[in-house]
């Protein structure tokens, strides 16, 4: 029996580049970090290595947001994640490859995604319809995270709104 363990509201997650003056643009996560700016959530306490996960959530990319990556389910063993959904020109993207759903810009749309950790596969759904069964990249600690993550070929301005995310469990 799945159990669902949180509900999260409406979040607007954003990172902007300052036109006139670049030394006031969003910058990293820590100033180390050669990473590019992100403003992200992670679904904190929950963390897991084994069993079937899912989040769900409804998801909304502002026109000309691009290069950005928008939801991960963190961990993997040779690689840091082992399933990142990236927005580019306005489709949706299985990492950088598989289109997951085109024409996403300025509406709403359904995501589901599910985690079996024991199996070692992640699924992918948009309104319903499944549209991604991948191989995960090894048992590690894993969870999930939502926003803008800078990527390949970003837009100066970037934003995903998400609403009515939910986790489960079983």
């Amino acid at each position: 029996m799945a159990s669902m363990l949180g509900i999260l509201g409406g979040i607007l997650i954003w990172i902007a580049s300052a036109y006139a003056d670049p030394t006031q643009d969003d910058k990293p996560h820590t100033p180390q970090s050669k990473t590019g700016p992100r403003t992200e959530i992670r679904i904190q306490g929950y963390d897991y290595t084994e069993g079937v996960w899912q989040v769900e959530g409804d998801i909304y990319v502002q026109q000309g947001t691009s290069g950005v990556c928008v939801m991960q389910v963190f961990g993997g063993v040779q690689h840091s994640t082992s399933m990142m959904l990236l927005v580019s020109n306005g489709n949706l993207r299985h990492y950088n490859d598989q289109v997951v759903a085109s024409d996403i810009y300025d509406r709403w749309i359904h995501l589901n995604v599910i985690h079996n950790a024991d199996e070692g596969k992640v699924y992918v759904f948009v309104g319903g319809k499944e549209k991604v069964v991948a191989d995960d990249r090894g048992r590690a600690k894993h969870y999930f995270k939502c926003g803008v993550y800078t990527n390949v070929n970003a837009s100066s301005c970037m934003e995903s709104r998400w609403k009515n995310i939910r986790l489960w469990t079983k």
